[in-house]
């Protein structure tokens, strides 16, 4: 994520998933943050969405915030790049609504099919959104999405 996303895409993926989190996500959240801080959880529900999206990139690599940061990225995407997800999927026609993937029954694209999809689509949409959307399906969608797009993420990263 550090590597990935500057300062100011971190702040707007925490600040996604204050904004569109379920209330049981947002719940352990706030419960989460308020042990690590060593505040009552009254404090963190009071603070400004901004706030606590500060508060919660600050802790994306405590473990137990783990299910927190998935959540705030699929957020991000959906929420602010849902347009070059849809591009993407699209590219490996994979169905979708407005990006977000909706049956199981799609091919993975391979390594190479992401690499073209990502030449193609470079001209559209900002390398470092890229890589992070990439990263993101692969931590989110699971090993074969892993295999495919975290070589392309690791090639991109290098030149960011």
């Amino acid at each position: 994520m550090k590597e990935l996303a500057d300062p100011a895409r971190r702040q707007r993926i925490g600040t996604s998933f204050w904004r569109a989190a379920d209330p049981q996500s947002k719940a352990l959240a706030t419960a989460q943050l308020a042990k690590a801080l060593r505040f009552r959880e009254e404090s963190i529900r009071k603070l400004p969405l901004q706030r606590k999206g500060e508060l919660l990139v600050a802790r994306f690599q405590q473990p137990e915030m783990e299910r927190a940061l998935e959540m705030a990225i699929m957020q991000y995407h959906t929420s602010e790049a849902s347009e070059m997800m849809g591009a993407f999927l699209d590219r490996w026609r994979v169905p979708h609504e407005n990006g977000a993937i909706e049956t199981d029954e799609y091919e993975t694209p391979t390594t190479d099919q992401v690499r073209e999809a990502v030449t193609e689509l470079q001209s559209r949409f900002e390398p470092r959104d890229i890589a992070l959307y990439l990263a993101s399906a692969g931590l989110l969608m699971g090993d074969k999405w892993r295999e495919a797009t975290w070589p392309v993420v690791d090639e991109m990263a290098a030149k960011l």
